[in-house]
């Protein structure tokens, strides 16, 4: 299956990077202080030391899935490196490119992890070259974008990755009841007239498996996220789709 290149004219700017830009830049105000932890908070982070745990458990995924030393991973919405700095802590040894929308967060990947390549970009692209890819990974990401934003980057990632390449990724479902609390936060800040700070977005695994599908993916693998058979338990809900030898 060949992959159309879209290409995007930048006529207005998405709503996720507004609405993520929007909350880096308040949280780094309100902590001038703190900047690494400030930058944390951002991105769903309390504390430095879940900061941390979190990441390892990100890298737990990864090498379950097969990650090892010398592959090219590419982290899509990379925030401030609480996967990258985690591979870095493991002692992995191979290439990283992170990429993210707001730049205060890539600075501070580098400024962490000396040597990472982070990309700047606002479109729903992998900015790699065809088949270059062994593994893209992200975390949270499409839990704040529209199903088609989604399905976009679904496509694309076929295109990035190397044949067994693999795209892991998190997301919310409406059937596990742990995510019913962010359905309800939502719903509240409807009913008192509240704006919402950002988009959360619920996937079915029936869509996903149908975006696997168009793209050329293998059938889907799932995982809840309570599962900690395998690796720490994410709390949202796992996917890893792999591309096959040979394209659709």
């Amino acid at each position: 299956m060949r992959i159309p290149d879209f290409r995007f004219r930048k006529r207005h700017q998405s709503h996720s990077v507004r609405d993520y830009r929007r909350v880096v830049r308040r949280k780094l105000r309100k902590m001038p202080d703190d900047r690494a932890l400030a930058l944390a908070q951002a991105i769903g982070s309390d504390t430095m030391e879940g900061f941390v745990a979190q990441g390892d458990g990100q890298v737990a995924v990864l090498r379950h899935h097969g990650l090892t030393d010398n592959m090219t991973v590419y982290d899509l919405g990379c925030g401030c490196g609480r996967t990258a700095q985690a591979l870095h802590r493991s002692g992995w040894l191979g290439r990283y490119v992170g990429a993210d929308v707001v730049r205060e967060l890539l600075d501070e990947l580098k400024r962490q992890c000396p040597g990472y390549q982070t990309i700047l970009n606002e479109t729903p692209k992998i900015v790699a070259p065809d088949a270059s890819i062994d593994i893209v990974f992200h975390w949270s990401v499409f839990t704040h974008l529209y199903p088609a934003e989604s399905y976009l980057y679904i496509l694309d990632s076929f295109r990035a990755l190397k044949p067994r390449g693999k795209l892991i990724f998190s997301f919310l479902e409406m059937e596990d009841p742990a995510h019913q609390r962010v359905w309800q936060n939502n719903l509240d800040h409807l009913r008192r007239g509240d704006a919402a700070q950002q988009l959360d977005t619920f996937l079915h695994r029936e869509w996903i498996a149908r975006f696997a599908h168009d793209a050329g993916f293998l059938p889907p693998q799932f995982t809840d996220g309570s599962d900690g058979s395998n690796h720490p338990p994410l709390w949202q809900a796992l996917v890893v789709m792999e591309k096959p030898d040979a394209a659709r």
